[in-house]
């Protein structure tokens, strides 16, 4: 079998879905890999070092898909990439399925098997295959640096002979995998931390790591059964924005990563909200793309709303490529070890395996899993 791994050609994406690390162990099964020239020139990853893991070097993009069985990307083919493909070709990378269902459908329509990573089941044997975990644990990491990076102040409490500089206060929405990362972080340079989600149940998680929970009085539930926040009633989302609006007033920094899976954001932060805050505030958007926690956020932008500097930004992953790149390839190669066969050295996907069938968008010119 041939896996193909082409170069990514989505804006500002720096990641690649193979390593030559993950190369090696493809070829040791047994697979044929092909990488396209200066695929992961962005991540640190040489042409050279792939060669000599194995992989053939393809400096044509249509040569690269041609006879290939296996397509691994990070991200679903563009509209550009859309002649490339061919009936009976597998693909594997983070689709969007639940937010682009047209394009579910055109590739349905083109005979191929896809696999959205992004929906792989919150269950324990498939942590390893986990995408969003990997991507969104390196996010909020990397959040919180690029807030520090625009905030005119320093976040750690300095004594010195000059005086005192008090720690800068950071508040977190959403204790996720990205808000509980932008927690850990915000912590260790020093900052007074702070958080708030929807589910109470993670409270203990926020305090554990050195931040205070933002209370919200709350007596419903809003977690759905993978464990993820759901949407909330309009009469929690009045007292959750009266409670962010009274934090908001001694935040320095804020980092917002709610998301709804397969719908849009919520609105945590209004622009009234944002006047109110101290002087030289700077927020961080991490839902920017998917209609953004903050009013008049835009994605992959910085701008001044209401004299506080907005930053969104929904792929801060691709700002630590390297790191980003190796998690993303471990990912991706422990979901096809499991559809492995050793006898015949190819891919069998059982779809009676929940984490296939969950997976799988699309095969044999239908919509499956969640899109069927």
């Amino acid at each position: 079998m041939i896996i193909s791994i082409p170069r990514e050609r989505r804006r500002h994406e720096t990641r690649v879905a193979a390593t030559p690390e993950t190369v090696k162990e493809y070829i040791s099964l047994g697979f044929t890999v092909r990488v396209e020239k200066n695929a992961g020139k962005l991540s640190g990853f040489a042409d050279e070092a792939y060669r000599q893991a194995g992989a053939e070097i393809i400096e044509d993009p249509a040569g690269l898909w041609q006879g290939a069985d296996v397509i691994i990307k990070i991200w679903a083919p563009l509209p550009e990439e859309d002649s490339y493909l061919a009936p009976g070709q597998t693909i594997i990378a983070n689709f969007q399925a639940l937010e682009n269902r047209e394009r579910m459908a055109f590739f349905a329509a083109r005979q191929t098997t896809c696999f959205a990573l992004e929906l792989i089941p919150r269950i324990s044997r498939a942590q390893n295959m986990d995408i969003l975990t990997s991507q969104s644990n390196l996010a909020g990491y990397k959040a919180v640096l690029t807030g520090v990076e625009a905030l005119k102040k320093a976040l750690p409490m300095m004594m010195t002979a000059a005086g005192t500089i008090p720690p800068a206060k950071v508040l977190i929405l959403g204790a996720g995998v990205a808000g509980l990362q932008a927690i850990a972080t915000a912590k260790r340079l020093g900052a007074q931390v702070f958080a708030s989600d929807v589910r109470p149940g993670v409270r203990e998680q926020v305090e554990s790591l050195g931040g205070r929970f933002v209370e919200v009085e709350n007596d419903e539930t809003f977690e759905d059964t993978g464990g993820y926040a759901g949407e909330t009633s309009a009469a929690y989302q009045k007292r959750q924005q009266k409670a962010i609006a009274e934090q908001l007033r001694k935040t320095d920094l804020v980092i917002t990563t709610a998301l709804i899976p397969g719908k849009p954001a919520p609105r945590l932060i209004t622009a009234e909200m944002l006047s109110d805050m101290p002087e030289g505030a700077v927020i961080v958007d991490m839902a920017a793309a998917a209609g953004s926690n903050v009013e008049g956020s835009k994605d992959g932008q910085s701008i001044c709303i209401n004299g506080k500097t907005v930053i969104g930004d929904s792929n801060l992953a691709a700002g630590l490529p390297a790191s980003a790149s190796t998690l993303f390839a471990r990912n991706v190669f422990n979901f096809l070890k499991t559809a492995y066969n050793p006898e015949t050295k190819n891919l069998i996907f059982d779809f009676a395996d929940e984490i296939i069938a969950q997976t799988c968008i699309c095969k044999n010119g239908e919509q499956t899993g969640v899109l069927k």
